[in-house]
């Protein structure tokens, strides 16, 4: 059986819901305590505010618009907190003032974006990350491989409070690799 085939047995597709729930995880900041990480997680909140660890940036260039609350990092981008890091072209970060905190509205990363904790990643041309609405988007030929599961479409959104995900195909087909776990065998029963 073709691996994108629609008429996927019922472990496929218990590995299928298994890969969208780990993606979840992967994107996911918790809700209520933004100072709280997961260790699920496998790309933290993408946010870089879910853990304590310090981040490390780097960048050709750095600019900060301090009137429109955008920091803009161009250049063989790498951010690094923990075990999760981010590369891109170019990330711009938008802040709102709030009092006297700044609080992170959205970080958009721009050319060559990939994501990655572990063995798990995601590829695209562009990532907007927007922590008001808790949406990720990915899109620009998205892709996302957990191990040997990998879904890939034109664009990937995550609706982060509400634990989903949607691929869309653009002008092709939403394409899905998906391995069933691997168990094994019992001996049989002698009667």
């Amino acid at each position: 059986m073709h691996p994108c085939d629609a008429r996927l047995p019922g472990r496929v597709l218990m590995v299928a819901i298994a890969v969208l729930c780990s993606l979840h995880a992967a994107f996911a900041e918790p809700a209520k305590k933004a100072d709280t990480a997961s260790p699920e997680t496998m790309l933290g909140a993408l946010s870089f505010s879910s853990s304590k660890d310090p981040i490390a940036i780097s960048a050709d260039t750095l600019e900060f618009d301090y009137k429109g609350r955008v920091l803009s990092y161009k250049g063989n981008v790498i951010a690094i907190q923990g075990d999760m890091k981010l590369q891109a072209d170019k990330v711009n970060v938008t802040l709102n003032a709030t009092g006297q905190s700044q609080q992170l509205r959205e970080v958009t990363a721009i050319g060559k974006v990939r994501l990655e904790k572990g063995a798990r990643w995601a590829t695209a041309g562009r990532a907007v990350f927007d922590q008001t609405q808790r949406r990720v988007v990915l899109s620009e030929n998205a892709v996302l491989q957990d191990g040997l599961n990998q879904v890939r479409g034109d664009r990937v959104i995550g609706y982060l409070d509400e634990a989903r995900w949607v691929v869309e195909g653009g002008s092709q087909r939403v394409q899905a690799i998906l391995v069933p776990p691997q168990h094994e065998a019992t001996p049989e029963a002698k009667p």
